[in-house]
């Protein structure tokens, strides 16, 4: 079982969510669909959607029975013992009517640090950059082999991450090609899926995460997440690939060494996992001063 809900939704997003699902309210979706379909589903409403919200949960094997992905959403995705829950801000009016958010019970002075706190983390632009290296494409058969995670903060890195995640597959002689990495250091290096995953929770916490065909990156972790039983949450996320296809026309591809090369980028480290980190990074500054 699955069910989108969306809002601001494109007509056009919206005939391509009717052709799969049943709407049965303005912007709710619920049908039946195979993990494949559903994921490429998904894909295209974060692509599609531009400035509007969607929120998807659908059945898996976990403990709650159910999990959910959101994109472009304010609520916050919170552990609880081990439940996901969605923290909802809540909205409080101050002397000129204007809205904002506090915690509730809180004093107007405690309200008011806490207001502008939150002003100076927006000014500092917290994100996270994610890239995962994999034995493939498909979300379902497929492992990580490696993750990188920039932490960004203002305009610096604060801090970074990356490990290999040891899995059950052999490396394929053509992913070897392509990024160097062996079943050698899987098995030298790698952490096992379950302290992997520990590890990228507690990195990315609540932020925002930034990567190059994002949606990809995520639906991995994901699925890593629905082996372990465990939810991976619902973080906001930006696809720098939509950028790059909205700001420059003129590129045959948009290859994440193509739009590198564009800006004159250096690719010597791409395919691993923190150096495409760094040119993501690098891509999603470059088009931040076109638009």
């Amino acid at each position: 079982m699955i069910v989108i809900c969306v809002m601001n939704c494109p007509p056009g997003l919206r005939g391509d969510l009717s052709k799969w699902l049943c709407e049965v309210n303005t912007g709710v979706y619920i049908g039946k669909l195979s993990a494949r379909v559903r994921d490429e589903l998904w894909q295209r409403v974060c692509e599609s959607i531009k400035s509007g919200q969607a929120t998807m949960a659908y059945s898996t094997n976990n403990e709650q029975g159910y999990t959910f992905m959101t994109h472009n959403t304010t609520w916050i995705a919170t552990d609880y013992e081990g439940i996901t829950l969605m923290k909802k801000p809540l909205s409080i009016s101050d002397d000129t009517g204007n809205n904002s958010f506090a915690k509730k019970g809180f004093s107007k002075a405690s309200k008011y640090s806490q207001g502008r706190n939150a002003s100076k983390r927006k000014a500092a632009s917290s994100y996270i950059i994610m890239d995962v290296e994999t034995t493939g494409l498909d979300y379902d058969n497929d492992r990580i082999i490696e993750v990188g995670l920039l932490r960004i903060c203002g305009d610096s890195i604060d801090d970074r991450f990356q490990c290999f995640i040891k899995c059950e597959k052999g490396i394929p002689k053509e992913i070897t090609r392509l990024t160097g990495i062996t079943d050698e250091m899987i098995e030298g290096q790698g952490i096992t899926e379950e302290e992997a995953f520990e590890k990228i929770q507690a990195f990315i916490g609540n932020d925002l995460i930034i990567g190059y065909n994002i949606q990809f990156d995520m639906m991995f972790v994901q699925r890593l997440g629905e082996r372990l039983g465990k939810g991976l949450g619902a973080n906001r996320t930006r696809d720098v690939l939509q950028l790059a296809r909205r700001e420059i026309e003129e590129l045959d591809n948009w290859q994440l060494k193509t739009v590198a090369d564009y800006f004159s980028l250096d690719t010597g480290n791409a395919h691993r996992a923190l150096g495409d980190c760094m040119l993501t990074y690098k891509i999603y500054l470059e088009l931040n001063k076109m638009r």
